[in-house]
């Protein structure tokens, strides 16, 4: 039997695991553009950067304990293309080298500006060094300083949230934007918990329930709920607080740059002292996840191509070495239609694998995810301006789209149709 004490120290090491250094640049550059309607984007914000991440955990659990049962029913080839596709995007391609970028930005460019490209390499060349040793040799020394780092870095947050609500550095601006709730949405999508969730799932829930094996399943899952309640509240708190800190900062600050943006409020709130403490632990919390990360990589592609593992690592530090150089705002940018096309595909799959031990029709996991990812693609050569008018206003007359939710309607209209012709094929 568990305490109240384990559940409520399992809620902040959940709590910890689903909030990385790089999804605080987030919730102030949207509070800034949306300004008095930040309460509607904080809402949408939080059921893409909180919601379905733990939805994506629990889902993984009933899927089975191996990656490639998250989307197996749709087939093997998909599974494994949509693996790599979620691997690389939470490798080398974006979310390693967002925390490089990430970490050069918050803790550097306070003292050296955003212009200094020298400064930028040394410093990002140091940094992948630093994983690069961390990944290939195991070392208890780099879990330590996250351990130390990671709590500072929330007290320090606490200390900016707490301020910056109580003494705000402005006034929140009225701002005629409208589709607020689908911004914030679309912004959750940035933090790319959702897809991190679904590769990490297997740790997270041994971790959370490693310290109870004698509860059985039920018991389990109440634990898991219990812990995930208390991460949700802390994750809304701190999402929501730096949102409303992002919207008070409208009429004060110059919004440079996603970092940029940060790295003023917190001089305004705290001072250059904050500035320095907040890059530390900051830049101590990226290279802690971009050690993890690099490790998954280097695991699942060395088993995929049958490879050594050394040499994923090497290949893997050295492109998100180059992709970091270019800096947080372009990686987000770049990473804007590549995260709007698997996002729909992946909360289709989170929700099948709810209801997986009774969906039997394969028909109806190729179509409902078939049906996700047409809209999924709509959405991103909208996004690219390549979109047919014709297409586009199709697409504006589906339900749900002005919340980003698109994708539900077709999603269930193709799977029952796969259904049906499945089992006439039969």
């Amino acid at each position: 039997m568990y305490k109240t004490k384990d559940i409520v120290l399992t809620g902040f090491a959940l709590f910890a695991m689903l909030f990385g250094a790089g999804n605080l640049i987030f919730p102030p550059t949207v509070g800034y553009i949306v300004g008095d309607n930040w309460k509607l984007a904080a809402f949408g914000f939080c059921i893409t950067g909180i919601g379905f991440p733990l939805m994506g955990i629990i889902a993984s659990g009933f899927a089975g304990t191996d990656l490639d049962h998250f989307s197996d029913k749709v087939s093997p080839i998909f599974s494994r293309v949509f693996n790599t596709a979620l691997i690389l995007a939470i490798g080398p391609f974006l979310a390693i080298p967002r925390t490089g970028a990430t970490a050069f930005e918050v803790m550097m460019t306070p003292y050296v500006g955003t212009e200094n490209s020298m400064a930028k390499y040394i410093f990002l060349i140091i940094y992948f060094g630093i994983v690069l040793l961390f990944s290939l040799r195991e070392s208890a020394v780099i879990d330590r300083i996250g351990k130390i780092l990671t709590p500072i870095l929330l007290v320090v947050l606490t200390i900016i949230i707490f301020k910056g609500i109580s003494d705000p550095i402005g006034e929140v601006v009225i701002r005629e934007t409208s589709n607020n709730f689908r911004f914030g949405f679309y912004n959750g999508y940035q933090t790319m918990d959702t897809l991190a969730a679904i590769i990490f799932a297997s740790i997270i829930l041994k971790t959370i329930t490693g310290k109870h094996k004698d509860l059985g399943r039920k018991e389990q899952f109440t634990f898991l709920l219990k812990a995930s309640i208390i991460a949700v509240c802390g994750l809304t708190i701190v999402y929501g607080g730096l949102l409303y800190i992002g919207a008070t900062s409208t009429s004060i600050l110059e919004n440079k740059g996603t970092t940029q943006l940060l790295n003023d409020i917190v001089a305004k709130l705290l001072g250059k002292s904050g500035n320095m403490l907040l890059g530390i632990c900051v830049a101590g919390a990226c290279l802690t996840t971009a050690i993890g990360l690099t490790a998954t990589v280097g695991d699942y592609f060395s088993s995929v191509f049958n490879t050594k593992y050394e040499k994923i690592v090497v290949v893997n530090v050295i492109l998100s070495l180059i992709f970091a150089s270019f800096g947080v705002d372009l990686i987000v940018k770049v990473a804007a239609p590549i995260l709007t096309f698997i996002y729909p595909i992946a909360i289709v799959l989170i929700v099948l694998n709810f209801f997986k031990k009774y969906l039997n029709s394969r028909g109806i996991f190729i179509g409902c995810v078939v049906g996700a990812g047409v809209i999924g693609a709509i959405e991103t050569l909208q996004m690219l301006k390549v979109c047919p008018m014709s297409l586009y206003n199709l697409y504006l007359s589906l339900p749900f789209q002005d919340y980003g939710l698109a994708w539900i309607v077709p999603s269930i209209i193709c799977g029952i149709i796969f259904r049906v012709v499945e089992g006439i094929r039969k």
